[in-house]
């Protein structure tokens, strides 16, 4: 809460920077009146000219204005140029250029001119602004600028005309409105605010006019404060002031934010002291923080500290944690320390990691600083994830999968003589192999295969082998095929199936020629299923044709099924004469129902002889024979 009351106020208060161009330039032509006069065009006041032509020669004097090179010169012809306008002169003008996108210039001129206007009629000069909000989408600006000269002249008026803009308008605007008159007179300016008629966001404008009064005179800014009625326009007072006073002097504005009367005020104020001070002595503000009672503001002070202090100095926010903080608190604060070290000191990282009580908060640190060594220097970061405890498997192989991934992009040869070496016997040897294998395969095939066959024979290096031949198979499949044969057992039916389904996105009829070489069973299927569905998107001609020549078999039946899922709507009858090929009777009377289900719903005549037919299958079961009566009665309907 207090941090969204923080952000609304900074919007509040640096919304002034999008026009505190106009009032430095306002400023110096103020303080270089003489200049200013020399340059001035004495004749636009007194000029004889019809108003259509002082409008025409004030279009064509604007024109060369906007082409005036350096920001600082242009504001100063643009301004010197406005003070000789009349209003109807400058109606004109704005309405010129709220008829043409901004290419630069524009809305740095329509704030000037505005800004002119408004010290004559600024009720006019405001209700402008529809006609340029459309096109240059910069009312809040232009806004700022009319409002900033209407209050000069008269701040009542202006204040009050404020009501009629909408909420985050009347806001912001206000905001800076009482800052300036706080400036001038702060008790003339806190009545003013007091008349006015509060609303959702007259909390940030009493805090962001406190702020500003307390940056030149914090006690009677406090003492006008607490003598406001308790409720949220206090509450927005007291941080305000909260927030000036800790930037001039936070032991003062600590101590003072101490003798507030108990309640979220005060909790607000301490809060936001603390943590202001935190950014110039986060060791003074953290134990300042640590000594209040446990509950929400005790922690979010202490999450807001660790944060600070860990940008700058995370080793020195590690000791300090260690005999100073306990449980949750220790947790999050070595946290966001190693968070920053795993970056600038890994090896300290590693050991903090290996000292924090929360499993989650460990393996999260585990995975950063895994990401992190790895560019830094991968060997190390290798040691130090096989060195992780075993029993924290997920983790500890996440780890050094990372950090592998990474190394092998840039120096496979390296990587694999690590694992082969150092990770022979790791009990993730096997996967870890593999994805060196398939990284490095992606950029070299042949080297990662011949690496893969250095490997000690068994499970790791057929599985190894696999992963770079699958690789090798998307530019080389009569080679990947080759390798592939070379291989003995269940190592020889995976490697075949991977490139047959690599084959079958390039060369469907070849891979599906290579087929026949695989024994029946769970791999055969496998291969035939991705065949059929590779070669049915790019030929579904060719492709049924070779299908319909399968003998009958559990990988015909899921060939099948691919064809069916192609054709299903845009042609039922003949997926459904398909569905009645399927030899496993199950899956052929699932698909037979399903079927004429959906035909239904298109074509109830048709399906209703599909459901006729399908109902003398055998092994049909209730749920089944019911559906398909449905479809019957369907199709019976006139």
């Amino acid at each position: 809460m207090v941090l969204l009351l923080q952000a609304i106020l900074l919007a509040a208060i640096f919304t002034v920077g999008q026009y505190s161009s106009f009032r430095f330039a306002e400023s110096t032509i103020a303080s270089s009146a003489k200049k200013i006069s020399a340059v001035r065009n004495s004749s636009a006041k007194t000029s004889t000219l019809n108003p259509a032509a002082r409008l025409a020669q004030a279009k064509t004097d604007l024109a060369k204005i906007l082409r005036t090179p350096g920001k600082y010169n242009r504001e100063l012809a643009l301004l010197t140029f406005a003070a000789g306008l009349d209003a109807g002169t400058l109606k004109g003008l704005v309405a010129e250029l709220g008829l043409h996108a901004d290419h630069g210039n524009n809305e740095e001129a329509l704030s000037i001119l505005l800004a002119q206007w408004a010290k004559s009629d600024p009720q006019s000069a405001l209700d402008s602004l529809k006609l340029v909000h459309d096109r240059l989408g910069a009312e809040q600006s232009l806004m700022d600028s009319i409002f900033t000269a209407w209050s000069k002249n008269d701040p009542k008026a202006a204040l009050a005309a404020t009501s009629q803009l909408p909420f985050y308008d009347r806001y912001s605007i206000r905001t800076e409105m009482m800052r300036d008159m706080v400036d001038q007179d702060p008790q003339a300016a806190l009545t003013a605010l007091r008349n006015l008629p509060t609303d959702k966001y007259s909390r940030n404008v009493y805090g962001g006019m406190f702020n500003e009064w307390a940056s030149h005179d914090p006690a009677a800014a406090s003492a006008a404060a607490l003598n406001l009625p308790l409720g949220s326009l206090r509450r927005g007072a007291l941080v305000g002031i909260a927030g000036s006073w800790a930037g001039q002097d936070p032991t003062s504005a600590l101590a003072w934010a101490n003798t507030l009367p108990a309640g979220q005020s005060k909790n607000d104020a301490v809060t936001d002291v603390i943590e202001v001070l935190g950014e110039k002595d986060p060791t003074s503000a953290i134990n300042y923080a640590s000594q209040l009672p446990p509950g929400s503001i005790h922690d979010q002070i202490i999450t807001d500290m660790t944060r600070t202090w860990a940008q700058t100095d995370p080793a020195g926010l590690l000791t300090w944690a260690s005999t100073n903080l306990t449980g949750a608190a220790y947790n999050l604060a070595a946290q966001t320390a190693i968070s920053q070290l795993s970056s600038t000191d890994p090896s300290a990282a590693a050991v903090a990691i290996a000292q924090l009580t929360d499993p989650k908060l460990a393996n999260q640190a585990i995975a950063q600083l895994a990401t992190n060594w790895a560019g830094q220097d991968a060997m190390a970061a290798l040691a130090w994830a096989q060195s992780l405890p075993v029993d924290n498997a997920s983790a500890r192989n996440s780890a050094i999968s990372t950090i592998l991934n990474g190394w092998t992009a840039a120096d496979p040869v390296s990587a694999a003589a690590y694992i082969q070496q150092n990770l022979s016997g790791d009990p993730a040897f096997s996967k870890l192999a593999s994805q060196v294998a398939t990284s490095w395969g992606g950029a070299d095939p042949q080297a990662a295969l011949t690496w893969a066959q250095s490997l000690p024979a068994g499970d790791g290096q057929n599985s190894t082998i696999n992963a770079a031949i699958t690789q090798l198979a998307k530019v080389d499949p009569q080679t990947a095929w080759s390798d592939a044969q070379q291989l003995s057992g269940d190592a020889q039916n995976k490697a075949m199936v991977s490139v047959i389904d690599a084959w079958a996105s390039q060369q469907p009829a070849q891979a599906a020629a290579m087929i026949a070489s695989l024994p029946a069973g769970t791999s055969s299927d496998t291969a035939t299923e991705d065949v059929a569905r590779n070669w049915l998107s790019q030929d579904p001609a060719a492709a049924s044709a070779w299908i319909n020549t399968l003998p009958p078999s559990n990988a015909r039946d899921h060939a099948v099924g691919e064809i069916i899922s192609t054709i299903n709507r845009s042609d039922p009858a003949a997926a459904y004469n398909w569905a009645s090929t399927i030899g496993n009777q199950t899956t052929r009377n699932n698909f037979m129902v399903n079927l004429a289900t959906q035909w239904s719903a298109v074509n109830p005549a048709a399906a209703a002889a599909a459901a006729q037919n399908a109902l003398n299958q055998p092994g049909l079961t209730d749920a089944q024979v019911t559906q398909l009566q449905k479809v019957m009665d369907n199709g019976a309907k006139p």
